[in-house]
């Protein structure tokens, strides 16, 4: 997998006191980007749901979410999960059922696999005009 993240240990940056700035990871999304091999997309749902129930599982995950592109256009498919910190997901990733899971299953289901770390922030948010995070 390009860009894979699993199991790093990032952690928030230590402010002037020396102590780390917890506020800038409030919550943390993986987002993959997955395509389907060529006539599999079927194959690939199929393995989906096999998973559902061990990837939503742990305590650790917020919240799941997946889209297809409306397009049928690369990435075919984004998946994201959301935690409360990089600790959290750290835990999550390194379960042996998910490293089983993106490390073995995945790439034999999906093709031009991408993963993103981010935060959220509230730029784009309604009201005061103020970042949320």
């Amino acid at each position: 997998m390009d860009d894979n993240p699993v199991g790093s240990r990032q952690v928030p940056p230590k402010l002037d006191s020396g102590q780390r700035d917890e506020r800038s990871f409030v919550v943390i999304k993986y987002v993959y980007e997955i395509d389907y091999p060529p006539g599999e997309k079927r194959k690939y749902l199929e393995w989906v749901r096999s998973i559902a129930d061990t990837l939503q599982a742990p305590g650790e995950l917020k919240r799941l979410a997946s889209y297809d592109n409306a397009f049928s256009a690369s990435p075919h498919r984004v998946v994201e999960f959301t935690f409360d910190s990089l600790e959290d997901a750290g835990k999550y990733f390194d379960r042996k059922e998910m490293v089983r899971i993106f490390q073995g299953e995945l790439p034999a289901h999906g093709t031009n696999i991408h993963v993103k770390v981010m935060t959220v922030r509230g730029d784009y948010s309604k009201g005061s005009g103020e970042a949320v995070i």
